[in-house]
This record gives C-alpha cells, structure tokens and sequence, in this order.
C-alpha cells in the first residue's frame, strides 16, 4: 500500500467543518472558557493560600531555611555545612539573654548573626544594618520601646548580657534597627557583632554550655536543601553520615512537612476539580457528540471517498485543539483574576495568618492548561471515534434516530397523542439525554449540598464552643506557640479580676486558673502506651495541662462525658478530677484513665480520683485551646486547683475571666472593660457580639465562594441543555417536516417539543428527589460532622424550589429554538435532506 501524506488536506477539512458550524463553535469555546477559568481560580486560590500560609508561618518560625541543627561547636558545624545535600547554610552564634529588667517576663535572645541569615529571617532594616563593632547593637521597635529609647541611629542604649558565667552590662550604640511584630518570632531577638562575642564569649567552652544547658556560644546551623520534601529524614541523614548527634528543627512552616503528615489536606481542592473537569467534560462531549451526529453524513461521505477512520478522528482532534487554543487565554486570564479575588477572602476565614499573599506561579497556568486540555482530550475522543466507526451506507441514511436493535410496532385504538409522542422522542438517543441529565444533576446537586451545609452553621452552637458568658478577657502570656516570644502572663492578677467585677454591669465572672506540669509517666500511662503500640516509645515526660473551673463552667460537663458521670457536689469537694483523652496518633483519640482511677501528681500534696473521663476538647472555651500528642487536660475546681498550687509554691496563674453583664447595659459594660485592659498587652477581650459577627463574616464568604462556584456549575448545565436543544431541534429539521407534511399542525409540533423539555424537568426532579437528595444528605451531613459550630438540617427548599425555575428555562429554551423553524417553509427543508 502506498503510503500518502494527506496531512494538509486532512487540516483543511477540519477547517472548513469549523467555518461550517459557527454556533457549535461558540458554545465549545464558551465551554472550554468556563471549564479552563473554574480550574485556573482553583489553582490560583490553591497555591495562593499555599502561599499565604508559608509565609504566615515562616515569619512565626522565624526563618524560611527548610530546618537546622542546634547547640553545635564550631568543629561540628563546620562538618556539617559541608555535607552534599546541603545547598545553602548560614550560622547564628547564641551570645546570651538580656537581663534589663524590663524583659523579666519578656524573654530577649541574643545573636550573632551575617546579613545572609537577616535576609532569610525577614528581617529588614528601617534604618542602619547589623552591627560590626564592638559597642553596636541592631534592634527592633518593640524593644525599643520596652527600653524606653527613640528609634534613632547612633542611639546609646545601656543592656545587660545574662551569658551564663557573668552579666555583662555595657553601652551600645544602635547600628540599626527594624519593624517586629510583637508576635512573631524575631520580635525577642537582638543582634550584637563578631567583634563583641570574639571578646566576650571566646572564654567559655560550648561543650560545658551545652552540658549546662545554657547554650551560650554555641552555634545554630540553618540549612536549605535541594527541595522541602521530607526535611527530617534528610537532617537525620546528614547526622548519620557524618557520625554527630545534635538536636534538628524543622520549619514547619513548608506545606511539603504537613502534607506528608496529612496528605487529606488535597482532597477538597482535588474533589473541586475533579467536580468541574466532570461539569466540563459532559458539556465539551455533549457539544461534539452532537455535531457528529448531526454532520454523520458529511463523515459518511468522506469515509465513502476513501477517508481513513484515524483521518476522520484527526478531523475532530484538529477542531477540538483549535478551539482549545482559542479558548485558553480567555480561560486562563478570567480565572486568574477571579483566584486573586477570591483569595482574600478565603484567607479572611482562618485566624493562622494575617492578609494574603497572591501566587503568580507559572504552575498555574501550566497546571490549569493541562488539567483543561486533558477535559477537551477525553471529551472529544469518542465523538471522534463515532464519526471513524460509522459505516458510510448507514451514514447516508442516517435520520437522528438511533436504532437499538428491534422495535416493536406499538399499536394504540386512541390515536397518537401529543406528550405520548414527546416521551417516545425523549428516548430515541439515550447518551444525549444521560449527558444532558448528568449535567443538569451534577449542578443542582452542588447547589444543594452548599445550600445545605451553610443553612447548617448553627451560631449558638458556635458561639458556644467560644465563650460562655458575654464577654471573655483571655490571658494571651500564659501560653505560646513554639518561637513566639512570651508575654507577661501575671497581668490577669486576682486584682484586676476583683476591679472588673465591680464594674456597672458586671453581674457575676467566672475564672479559669491554668497550671502546665511536665511529668513523668505513671504506671497506667506507662501500661497504656505500650498496649498501642506507640512508634515513638513511651515518652519520658508527658504534659499535663491542670485547668481550674468556676463553678460557672459546670453546665457544660454534660455535654463531653464519654464515660462516667459528672456530679457537681462531689466535684465541688475537691476529690475528684475529670480527665480527656489524648491524642495518641493522628485522628486516633484514647483515656489513659477510666472512673474510679486515681491520679497523683508531683509537688501536689493530694491524689484525685477520676469522676469521668471527658471528650480530648472538652470546655474548649475555657482552655488553652492547644493539645500536646501523648498529653491530656484535667479539670478540677479553681479554689482547689489554686489551693493545691498555692501550696506547692508554683501558684495557678488566670487564663481567662469570663463575665456575665446586665443585657440593658451590655454596650457600656463591653466600652468600660476596654477602657480597663487597655494598658495590658497581654489580654485580649472578646464580647459575644464579636464572635457571632465572625461567624457572619465566615458564612458571607462561604455564600459567595460556595453559590459562584455553584453558579458557574450551573450555567455549564445550563448551556449543556441549551446545547442539546438547539442541535437536537436542528437534527430533527427534516423529521419536523415530514410531521408536517402529512398534517401535524404548527402548534402540535410546539407543544411536543414542549412536552419533551417538561420530561426531561421532569426526570431531572426524579433524580435529584432521589439519589440527589441520598447524596446531599450523606455528604452535608459528614461536612457539617466535622465542622464544631455545624448542626446538621436537611434543607428540601432548594429541591422544591428548582423544579419551577428548570420548567420555565426549559419552556423559554425549546420556545427559542422552535421559532427559527417554524418560519422556515417545509418544502426548504424536505428539500435540504434529498
């Protein structure tokens, strides 16, 4: 066979095919737009939030260097940088604490630092730069202002240096200094010279600082590898290698770190997708699928002249990519711009990081093209596979109707009837109207799940889980994420407690007395960490966090209780402790004591017995709101908590007061509380209010992410049924015209058609009746399970209220599409078909 290079003319069919069919042409670029714009917003919001939260939680860390070794010798590090898998490294050289006494509760560490580790530290200037003589210091604003001093260079400023041995107290001369967040990690940080620690620090030996604790010239090595994908087994690597055992740390912050531990996290964003690639890929197909059908005898007649089938499926491919390329830079460009949009509000709903960072990655709009292009692939390879398949003699005799098999004559002694006829039709070509019900399911049950899950959020519940009372005075010093500073954690002192009290208003506060011990393991914990197998050992400290509860708290036991019973006057005695659960692995939760246990603790003179063992979140608003792996948290009353660590000489210190206010004055209670705290960094003061307007805020963005991305489901769906309407009617020209012709009237023929789109309402109501709504209850109800404030309802308003709105489009739509026929006279259109 002689081989011919028919590739041109193959091009110029497929080109004249696209000139040929205009209105088809519109709808698959309006299809691949909005399929290409949905998934460049998915991976603009993706990687923007991404983005945002790297960054939130680099600057909390401190460093955006992938982790690091602490406490070396100079020998040690010099090792270490030199392994192959580091590509970058920089040392920060520990020099002391400052010991002025305006940082007593206000740790300040002190560094040695190079601009390279400043530059990967966010540390930037205002003014001047890191110190390089003796007498300078480089600063932040935060402590200059505890210091009392004007950011200004040149600045003297007296500090005094604890390094362990000695206090070293001399003048410094500010070199420079920069914004901190008071929050943030590099907020308790100054930075003296090499000259300074050359002549201070040379003396003393960092294997006897290390042994002592201390820490003082010993050096941090921060290192960047080749990626940030498993960044401790590559550190315990490069200690294997090089023989050194040294203490690592991990940034955190790299979502590859997280990602490895929780991989789930990319299942919402892989579930959206997948969601808009099916939306996309049964309008995409529908539109091709139909204009094969309804051009069969144009590919009848090429395959008759001696057209290959891979030649006909290069016909399709060829139109399909033009129109994917036409469509791309629509696609790409909407959807970036409504990714940046809504990012914002998307990082607006958590409280872990300030503002947003916007991704520009050429990954999404490689990835978006790549996803959208695999849509437009799939979609069009089976029409394309139709038109090589089909036979040309059943081509050219092809009428729209597709014949699966024998039929059977149907006979009627009640003549033909109009929806009889209508629901026959509907039948005819069953993919057309699957694809047509799958799209038009697929959006509507979307909907409903998101109508669904947010008419869930329950703002008592809500509010619940975050205060008790009216107003909330949270003590932010008492607890820390690792590498923020600590802040003075006696500012909520039985004093000030007393002063709030009697302020106009106030008719009773509750407080929480908080006490965090570190002890070893008892014989239960000991017994029940070996029983599960627990891959890290048994530890040999577990964290305790002791909580004292007003008896304002009680009410709320009920509500947690997995075993035993709570007793409010045997609790009140003071002989007994509720205890959680611990995490003991990733979504496992178990007790390591049960009722009737009896726990004792060191520098606590009295044992408790257990009363019952509670929820591991239990009176949530009153903790912490921070869990430790293999810890737990135990309740007891605050008079006897404080008594017991009164007694110990490590007293309780407030975590929070909740206070209870007059309704009729709660506005000027909230204004003089304010008033009151105001001086004190340390509390933070929360009112009801403030909460459930939080709430509003999460249930608005909610609203307009989840109903847009609903909306844009929807109109897929819609233009889908558009689509299958327009083309169908346009097929069945010449079927329209034989009816006519043997005396069905104008009006018959309408309201036929009519009856058609009531049908296809019709099942589309049946499906989502049914297996919609089995599918929104399942899903909703597992969204709503594993959200706090969410109390499950099944919501039918958007079932009943989609029926009406899809029979007048469907009465709308078919109207539209008939009316261009019915002017066209019926002889033209026996005639075109001949």
């Amino acid at each position: 066979m002689i081989a011919t290079n028919n590739r041109k003319t193959v091009f110029n069919l497929a080109m004249a095919s696209l000139r040929a069919n205009r209105l088809r042409n519109l709808a698959a670029i309006c299809a691949i737009v909005l399929t290409t714009l949905l998934i460049t917003s998915i991976f603009t919001m993706a990687l923007s939030i991404n983005q945002s939260m790297q960054y939130a939680q680099m600057k909390t860390a401190g460093s955006d260097f992938h982790g690091g070794f602490k406490y070396l010798t100079p020998e040690e590090a010099a090792t270490l940088r030199k392994h192959p898998s580091i590509k970058l490294y920089d040392y920060s050289l520990s020099s002391g604490r400052l010991g002025n006494t305006e940082f007593k509760h206000d740790p300040v560490e002190v560094l040695q630092i190079d601009q390279v580790y400043a530059d990967h530290s966010f540390i930037v200037f205002t003014e001047g730069g890191l110190p390089t003589g003796e007498n300078e210091v480089a600063l932040n604003t935060w402590i200059l202002d505890k210091l009392g001093v004007q950011p200004e260079l040149g600045k003297e400023i007296t500090l005094q240096i604890d390094i362990g041995e000695r206090i070293i107290s001399q003048k410094f001369t500010l070199s420079g200094y920069y914004e901190a967040d008071k929050e943030l990690a590099m907020a308790g940080l100054a930075f003296v010279s090499k000259a300074f620690t050359d002549k201070n620090l040379s003396d003393i030996d960092p294997v006897q600082s290390r042994d002592s604790g201390s820490y003082v010239n010993t050096s941090n090595l921060s290192v960047m590898f080749s990626n940030s994908f498993h960044i401790e087994s590559k550190l315990n690597k490069v200690l294997a290698d090089t023989g050194i055992t040294a203490p690592i740390g991990i940034n955190w912050a790299y979502s590859s770190v997280s990602l490895a531990e929780n991989a789930v996290n990319i299942i919402p964003y892989a579930a959206v997708i997948f969601i808009i690639m099916l939306s996309g890929y049964l309008l995409i197909y529908n539109i091709f699928y139909i204009s094969v059908v309804r051009d069969v005898k144009f590919y009848g007649l090429l395959k008759m002249i001696g057209t290959t089938p891979r030649q006909l499926r290069r016909i399709i491919a060829i139109q399909a990519r033009l129109l994917y390329l036409i469509a791309l830079p629509f696609g790409l460009g909407f959807g970036y711009l409504i990714g940046r949009w809504v990012t914002p509000l998307t990082t607006s709903l958590s409280g872990e990081f300030k503002g947003s960072s916007l991704s520009s990655s050429p990954w999404i709009f490689a990835g978006a093209a790549l996803f959208s292009f695999l849509t437009v692939w799939i979609a069009a390879h089976k029409p394309g596979r139709l038109a090589a398949d089909i036979a040309p003699v059943e081509a050219v005799k092809f009428s729209g109707v597709q014949n699966g098999g024998v039929k059977t004559l149907r006979s009627s002694n009640h003549g033909a009837k109009l929806h009889r006829m209508a629901f026959s039709n509907l039948f005819r070509s069953k993919k057309k109207l699957s694809l047509m019900l799958s799209s038009l399911f697929l959006s509507i049950l979307l909907f409903n799940t998101i109508f669904t899950v947010i008419s869930s959020m329950d703002v008592n519940k809500y509010l619940s889980a975050y205060i008790h009372g009216d107003y909330m005075i949270h003590n932010k010093g008492i607890i820390q994420p690792e590498g923020e500073r600590s802040v003075n954690e006696t500012e909520l002192s039985e004093e000030l407690c007393g002063q709030l009290s009697h302020i106009d208003g106030v008719n009773s506060i509750d407080k929480v007395y908080y006490s965090l011990l570190t002890v070893p393991p008892d014989d239960i914990i000991s017994a029940s960490l070996k029983s599960s197998s627990n891959p890290q050992g048994i530890p040999s400290r577990v964290h305790t966090q002791l909580f004292g509860l007003d008896s304002g708290w009680y009410d709320l036991a009920e509500q947690d209780v997995l075993e035993g019973e709570f007793n409010r006057e045997q609790f009140d005695s003071g002989d007994f402790i509720l205890v959680t659960q611990t995490l003991t692995e990733p979504g496992a939760y178990a007790s390591y004591y049960h009722p009737g246990d009896r726990i004792s603790y060191p520098g606590l003179k009295q044992s408790y017995e257990v009363m019952a063992v509670l929820k591991y979140d239990a009176f949530f608003a009153a903790t912490t709101q921070t869990y430790f792996g293999n810890g737990y948290n135990a309740f007891l009353p605050a008079a006897k908590l404080r008594q017991a660590t009164l007694e110990s000489g490590t007293p309780a210190d407030i975590l929070s007061l909740t206070l209870h206010a007059d309704p009729a004055k709660l506005d000027e209670t909230g204004q003089l509380l304010r008033e009151a705290i105001r001086p004190l960094d340390a509390l933070q003061l929360k009112s009801r209010e403030d909460y459930r307007q939080e709430l509003s805020d999460n249930i608005r963005i909610f609203e307009i992410i989840g109903y847009g991305l609903s909306l844009v489901i929807a109109l897929i769906g819609l233009l889908n049924y558009i689509n299958s309407v327009l083309t169908g009617v346009i097929a069945r020209r010449h079927e329209f015209a034989v009816l006519e012709s043997i005396g069905m009237t104008k009006k018959q023929l309408k309201r036929m058609l009519v009856y058609e789109g009531l049908y296809t309402v019709l099942l589309t109501a049946l499906l989502t009746s049914t297996i919609g709504v089995l599918l929104t209850y399942g899903i909703a109800r597992n969204i709503a399970a594993g959200m706090a404030y969410m109390e499950f309802r099944m919501m039918w308003l958007p079932f009943i209220l989609v029926i009406p709105v899809l029979a007048v489009l469907s009465y709308l739509i078919t109207i539209s599409a008939y009316r261009p026929l019915a002017r066209s006279p019926i002889v033209e259109r026996l005639r075109e078909m001949e």
